[in-house]
């Protein structure tokens, strides 16, 4: 879409704003749940579906790009600012605050703690306090694939020009999975220091083989770092069990919170190797500037800092009660029987070339692709027009389109895209 027709259509959605909210209630977690239990699909979708106030006139396909929050996130925000405007206070309550990270936690995994978590303020912050917060000296190499988002590319490179690390590249495998671990072993020297990947790229929704490179890193005595924007909801997984070193996760996209929520999960025994980049009020237990001493937190709330928008965080944990409601595993089938079918249906359309891993193991919920006979602007444009909502994919110079499938969807979704790019292909 471009950023002329980007702008009108947001002006003419803020223009009729207040229309969709008449009549609409959001369903409270237990409602959920209820529709969930009553093993009625059809029905339970439909109440999901209802709690967004997603444009209907367009066919949205770009969670991955930024979610939508549902009603009872969009309440839970307006109450909380509300709260917080009658009596202002630069502080937080510690039991709501902690009472989110304990349901975030539940979320990641049944052995993930809170006292591991931080909650911050989306991804790429959290990509720079593991890039910059690690002691990597002039000469330390870092290996990452070339499909990774700016936000790691400028991490990386900023530490680059400042300390002299150096950037090690490879070429994701899209024909297997487990060929990914043997070109990062391929890369590993004595200076090897990190290995931070996507946990699935935001290029062409390509689920890394976690498990097995956490264990690649283990045994050489590297660090392993994921950034998540893509992962949690968009795959099931647990975090403690992928045996990942560091994690940073934006919480506006698959999880469905408010925008600029996320977190970080550093490894139970790594607090201390890694150091956090900005400090302020909330990152430590005592601080003395008279006898020059700083007693950080012994839990990953060192990373939290100064004065919070606390409605943003009590809002993601009504997300994540949202997500629970539902559940990981049913999210994901939903929108992975939709991913197959499209992934499938591009086979058959003429010019295109699909760009999502061969192995349907490491495909996700969001499949990219191109077509040889159209620019990638240009298909972009054209679903634009058919009132489709889809992703520009530059990174790794494949200047394709990437597209998401979610709760949020329908079958008959991947059909009118499908269609929309037949009559393109002519």
């Amino acid at each position: 879409m471009k950023r002329k027709d980007f702008i009108a259509w947001n002006a003419a959605l803020l223009g009729g704003l207040v229309l969709p909210l008449k009549g609409r209630t959001a369903a409270s977690p237990e409602e959920i749940g209820q529709a969930a239990a009553a093993g009625n699909e059809d029905a339970l979708w439909e109440v999901v579906r209802d709690q967004f106030l997603l444009d209907p006139e367009w066919t949205f396909l770009n969670f991955g790009g930024l979610g939508a929050c549902p009603l009872p996130v969009l309440n839970s925000l307006i109450e909380w600012n509300q709260v917080e405007e009658r009596a202002p206070s630069a502080g937080h309550d510690e039991k709501l605050w902690n009472g989110v990270k304990e349901r975030l936690a539940k979320l990641l995994g049944k052995s993930c703690r809170m006292e591991d978590l931080a909650l911050i303020g989306g991804a790429t912050e959290g990509v720079n306090t593991i890039v910059n917060g690690l002691p990597l000296k002039k000469g330390d190499e870092v290996i990452t694939s070339t499909h990774e988002h700016v936000a790691v590319n400028s991490a990386l490179l900023n530490r680059r020009y400042k300390d002299g690390i150096v950037i090690r590249l490879f070429e994701p495998d899209m024909a297997s999975g487990p060929g990914n671990v043997g070109r990062i072993a391929k890369l590993i020297n004595g200076r090897t220091r990190l290995i931070f990947i996507s946990h699935v790229t935001c290029s062409t929704g390509q689920r890394f083989p976690e498990k097995e490179i956490a264990d690649l890193a283990r045994a050489r005595g590297i660090w392993f770092a994921l950034d998540g924007a893509q992962a949690p909801v968009n795959v099931p997984f647990d975090i403690v069990d992928c045996g990942v070193d560091f994690y940073t996760c934006s919480t506006h996209k698959w999880v469905m919170g408010p925008k600029r929520t996320g977190f970080l999960y550093v490894r139970q025994g790594l607090l201390d190797t890694l150091r956090p980049q900005i400090l302020g009020g909330g990152s430590s237990e005592r601080q003395d500037i008279w006898k020059q001493e700083l007693i950080l937190y012994p839990t990953a709330q060192r990373y939290e800092y100064g004065t919070q928008n606390d409605a943003l965080f009590y809002a993601m944990g009504k997300a994540v009660d949202f997500v629970r409601a539902i559940g990981v595993e049913r999210i994901w089938a939903r929108g992975r029987s939709m991913a197959e079918r499209f992934y499938e249906g591009l086979k058959y359309i003429p010019g295109v070339e699909r760009l999502s891993p061969e192995e349907e193991a490491y495909r996700s919920c969001m499949i990219g692709f191109r077509m040889k006979t159209h620019d990638y602007t240009v298909v972009n444009d054209h679903l634009a027009k058919d009132k489709i909502r889809v992703r520009g994919v530059t990174e790794g110079k494949l200047n394709s389109i990437r597209v998401s499938f979610f709760l949020n969807n329908r079958m008959e979704d991947v059909t009118k895209i499908l269609e929309s790019l037949k009559k393109l292909a002519g």
